[in-house]
């Protein structure tokens, strides 16, 4: 099984939005949808009863991590 890419989630320059880069996309968001973005990787994680969590754990911790820093 192919191991899952860690996510890198960065802020921009001017403070005011983040960029999350996978191996094969990447979306940038302003910085006041951290908290909506987590809750969303939260939800896909949990869903199932933690079904898909080994999917979506790493960008989960990846956005926590992110969220500590900035706030």
């Amino acid at each position: 099984m192919a191991q899952t890419p860690l996510p890198l989630v960065k802020q921009s320059a001017d403070g005011q939005s983040f960029t999350i880069t996978m191996s094969l996309w990447s979306g940038t968001y302003r910085l006041d949808a951290l908290p909506r973005q987590l809750n969303f990787y939260r939800n896909l994680r949990d869903r199932k009863k933690g079904a898909y969590s080994k999917h979506y754990e790493l960008m989960v911790r990846a956005l926590e991590e992110f969220a500590r820093k900035v706030h």
